[in-house]
């Protein structure tokens, strides 16, 4: 599977199986060794799309973002990666306005935007411990 060219979409599905198994050391792992590849594997949009999301997933949010701004330098048309991409955005800044109301005091309505942020994406469990954190703290 690593060293075929032609398996971009079984790597990609190992991958997002590991993460949605919330093995995210195993899918980090395996995508950093599919980096290493001395082919074009690792410069393929979905591999670098799917290493970014690992990297975002596992707390290294520059270089995930990275990686995705790379990929859609490949390809401006991928889809999952511009979702992706999206959803990191709309997340950070989601996260800002729910600690925006958590500092004026108003604890309940900043516990409602911060499940809200909760609810974008349900595996990316760093980001969401930090939330839940958050609404501990409200």
């Amino acid at each position: 599977m690593e060293d075929c060219t032609q398996s971009v979409h079984h790597i990609c599905l190992k991958i997002e199986c590991l993460m949605r198994d919330y093995r995210f050391d195993e899918a980090n792992t395996f995508s950093a060794n599919i980096m290493k590849k001395p082919n074009e594997i690792p410069n393929h949009p979905r591999i670098l799309c799917w290493r970014g999301k690992v990297l975002i997933y596992i707390g290294a949010d520059v270089v995930g973002k990275k990686h995705l701004t790379q990929a859609l330098n490949f390809d401006p048309d991928l889809k999952e990666c511009q979702k992706l991409l999206k959803l990191v955005k709309k997340g950070i800044t989601m996260k800002e306005e729910a600690a925006a109301v958590f500092k004026e005091g108003k604890f309940e309505e900043a516990i409602v935007k911060f499940n809200e942020c909760l609810e974008l994406d349900e595996l990316n469990a760093g980001y969401n411990s930090t939330l839940l954190l958050n609404i501990a703290i409200a």
